[in-house]
């Protein structure tokens, strides 16, 4: 065991990508104590997760310290119903950290079975759960692959609270393995080290690095990045579980077991970073058109500020080298902008001020464009879209296209949909310059259950279009095949005998094709049947119901079921979310009943689709996921 001199007296450097690391210990165990410091270690006595074999227990005859070095000892043996006892250390609640480097010196053992792992939890963990906390494995090893290990990150896709779906489901992992060039981890003792920091986490085995993970790769599988929060220690040895495969332990595993630490220790940086200063509060209202200075106070108390980095919304609008920094920027368009400062020292180390939150004129609360919803029966003048602001009410794919350019557009200038006046009908307008993938929202309330006749205006481009509407982001309807006709200046397309429920929604518009120039006008409702409460057709005023799939999410397979009340010539297609056809399940005529078929996605790609239903007279649709 080598001799480590006290915190205070030492400093230690090491090198990082592009600028050196003034690493500085922040604390370690030698073990170079008679018994394990348990004011640090939590000794788990339990059973474990991922199917794993053994009982941990807090026994010393698993877990215990000697000549300078700490002993994990898997034993095979009958306790509490198990084959097999080994420990788990952790640290929760003594010693957590937030970025820095951490080093652990370790010999491992060999055998079919045995599971070693040295990992960080989030240490919000009990509050929401795994894989929301976050994990990062510093070094897994499995002991039939004696010559290999692996470091990886578990997080999840969304946070838990946006999620409908179970942990498992939601979990996303990034691993990269380690092949030793000569020897074998069971062999010889070896440096385990893994750096961390707010944008990238790298792993190294005796100081070769072998994984470098940004935080923008991470943030490409998840809107929920969990490792700006403090992190716990953990060591361990499972016999057993899944990330073994078939190598599960058997006669040929050693009745016991050895994970051999020389040391723990976690670096972290000397350098201070810079501190950085905002003028503004948390919120603050502006016009779309005003143009602010926006200003950033700027200091390095061991170094020098090097650059500072002004973000709108996550992107940077300027950088600056020259105190004062100031910048000169304006909205132009109407919703809410996060203003944030990152100032570099010489270091490269980031000080960070924000974010604000700049509300531009009618904000980014989504609410009806009359302040009170749209109706059906009714016309809905889709220019009308709600207030709320670019990707939270609407969705444009060149935002700058009205902001003067000439173009003639009188109608809501602050806002980024294009819109011009309808040069066929005095005070109508018409949305242009539409591309696929955009979209807007509506607030409408329904005011009678029953059978719909609905009718889409719009002037045609040169090329078909499509256009979808959502019903609270479940039922979709589609309008396809949008073209000239005969030369008419508008093209209507209708859908007739469509199911509609009383209620509130949020209608969305969604451009499937954009038709080269297609130019929404309105979408009209008009009420055919009406049904009621006591009208004991109400479930089914249309003569079909159409069922929830299930599973959802599903994959590869899922079961669409309906109910007919007469028999009638049906369609049965699905959709991906681009209004695309993927699939046919069934066209023709069926009997009066239930009926249940079976899609199958193992050609397809995750995401969202929609399954319809249609009659000679009506027209349902719902959505499912597809989750591989």
């Amino acid at each position: 065991m080598r001799f480590f001199f006290s915190l205070i007296a030492i400093l230690i450097l090491f090198n990082s990508s592009s600028f050196a690391q003034r690493y500085e210990l922040l604390w370690s165990d030698e073990f170079n104590e008679a018994q394990l410091d348990t004011e640090t270690w939590n000794l788990w006595n339990g059973t474990a997760y991922n199917n794993e074999d053994q009982y941990y227990t807090p026994r010393e005859k698993n877990a215990y310290t000697e000549d300078g070095n700490l002993y994990i000892v898997g034993l095979r043996e009958n306790y509490e119903g198990r084959e097999w006892t080994s420990a788990r250390l952790e640290s929760q609640n003594n010693f957590e950290f937030q970025y820095g480097k951490v080093e652990i010196r370790a010999k491992l053992p060999q055998g079919k079975g045995l599971w070693p792992a040295f990992w960080l939890l989030g240490s919000n963990i009990d509050e929401i759960g795994w894989p929301y906390s976050g994990e990062i494995d510093i070094m897994e090893y499995r002991g039939h692959l004696p010559t290999q290990t692996s470091g990886t990150v578990h997080f999840a896709a969304v946070s838990p609270e946006n999620s409908d779906r179970t942990p498992n489901q939601d979990r996303r992992y990034i691993r990269e393995e380690y092949n030793l060039p000569s020897g074998s981890f069971a062999e010889d003792f070896h440096l385990y080290q893994f750096e961390w920091s707010d944008s990238v986490m790298t792993w190294y085995i005796d100081d070769v690095e072998f994984f470098k993970l940004t935080r923008e790769e991470i943030q490409e599988q998840t809107s929920y990045y969990p490792f700006d929060q403090p992190f716990y220690l953990i060591l361990n040895l499972a016999i057993g579980g899944n990330f073994l495969g078939n190598e599960q332990p058997d006669k040929t595993t050693p009745d016991r077991n050895e994970v051999i630490v020389d040391y723990v220790r976690v670096y972290q940086d000397a350098n201070k970073k810079p501190d950085v200063l905002l003028d503004y509060n948390d919120n603050v209202n502006i016009e779309s058109t005003e143009n602010l200075n926006l200003e950033a106070h700027a200091t390095d108390e061991d170094g020098t500020v090097e650059r500072v980095e002004f973000y709108i919304n996550t992107e940077i609008i300027a950088t600056d080298s020259v105190a004062p920094y100031i910048q000169k920027w304006s909205p132009k368009i109407d919703g809410c902008y996060e203003f944030k400062i990152k100032a570099y020292d010489n270091e490269n180390k980031a000080g960070t001020a924000g974010p604000i939150t700049f509300i531009a004129s009618t904000g980014c609360e989504i609410r009806s464009f009359f302040n009170k919803p749209h109706f059906f029966p009714g016309t809905l003048q889709l220019e009308h879209y709600d207030y709320g602001g670019l990707s939270n009410s609407y969705y444009d794919t060149t935002p700058d296209t009205n902001l003067g350019n000439g173009q003639g557009n009188d109608f809501r200038t602050t806002e980024a949909v294009d819109i011009i006046p309808d040069e066929n009908e005095e005070d109508n307008y018409l949305i242009t310059e539409t591309a696929s993938g955009e979209w807007a929202t509506y607030q409408l309330t329904i005011d009678q259950t029953g059978i719909y006749d609905l009718e889409l205006r719009v002037v045609p481009g040169t090329g078909s279009g499509r256009i979808s509407f959502t019903f609270n982001g479940e039922d979709r309807i589609y309008f396809t095949s949008i073209t000239s006709q005969d030369d008419q200046y508008y093209t209507t397309k209708s859908l007739n005998g469509v199911e509609l429920q009383k209620g509130a929604y949020e209608l969305k518009m969604e451009i499937g094709l954009d038709g080269s120039g297609i130019k929404p006008d309105y979408l009209k409702a008009e009420l055919m049947k009406a049904t009621t409460i006591e009208d004991p057709k109400n479930k089914q005023p249309s003569s079909f119901h159409l069922n929830y799939n299930y599973p959802n999410p599903f994959n590869p397979t899922t079961n669409i079921s309906f109910e007919l009340s007469s028999a009638q010539s049906i369609k049965l297609d699905v959709f991906n979310s681009l209004g695309q056809h993927v699939g046919n399940l069934h066209s023709g005529t069926l009997n009066s009943g239930s009926h249940n078929f079976t899609f199958n996605a193992t050609q397809l790609s995750s995401g969202i689709y929609y399954y319809q239903l249609a009659t000679e007279t009506q027209v349902l649709t719902r959505k499912m996921i597809l989750l591989k």
